[in-house]
């Protein structure tokens, strides 16, 4: 969007839908300009009074009209500036709300990523913490299951080449007397 387009009357505008606003107002002014062309004072003081009472206006293009027109009925007609009803300005533009729920929406999203953030530091933590406390049972723990198991195998199959060199030495034992035996 260019910056042209956020233009109107001389005002620039902070969004294109606002700027479109003023221009249909801009539009609506130049009608209003073409009717009471050569119009006396009271037709422009009841118009006048007519678009204050219907809040036609919501930008700054109008506005400045209202202005306009204010100033031509104290300066030509000679009204005074307590007869003429004063323009009340909204208390919020659009755009104010709009960015205030803007930064609501905002507001939300941050704390809804605070939440977040902070559920995700509890759990990275619990998880530190198990992990070292699992470290802790493995350095601390005698029964550490796969170093006992590969000693406990070591040790049967110790005791078991044991037991059979023993069981070895006494067949051959035996057979040494029985050649000793047959020999005789």
């Amino acid at each position: 969007m260019d910056n042209n387009s956020l233009i109107v009357e001389g005002f620039v505008f902070p969004s294109y839908k606002e700027a479109q606003i003023a221009q249909k107002e801009q539009d609506n002014i130049e009608a209003i300009r073409r009717r009471i062309k050569g119009a006396d004072g009271k037709t422009t003081y009841e118009l006048y009074c007519k678009l204050i009472e219907r809040d036609m206006f919501r930008t700054m293009v109008g506005y400045g009209f209202l202005y306009e027109m204010r100033y031509h009925l104290m300066e030509q007609y000679g009204y005074r500036e307590q007869e003429l009803p004063h323009v009340q300005l909204p208390k919020r533009m659009e755009y104010d709300s709009m960015a205030q729920l803007n930064q609501g929406k905002l507001e939300s999203k941050v704390q809804n990523l605070m939440l977040i953030k902070t559920k995700m530091t509890i759990t990275i933590v619990a998880l530190i913490f198990i992990i070292v406390a699992m470290l802790i049972i493995a350095a601390v723990n005698p029964n550490v299951g796969y170093v006992n198991t590969e000693h406990k195998i070591l040790n049967k199959y110790s005791f078991w080449q044991e037991e059979l060199e023993r069981r070895e030495a006494v067949i051959k034992e035996k057979e040494e007397q029985l050649k000793i035996d047959s020999e005789e």
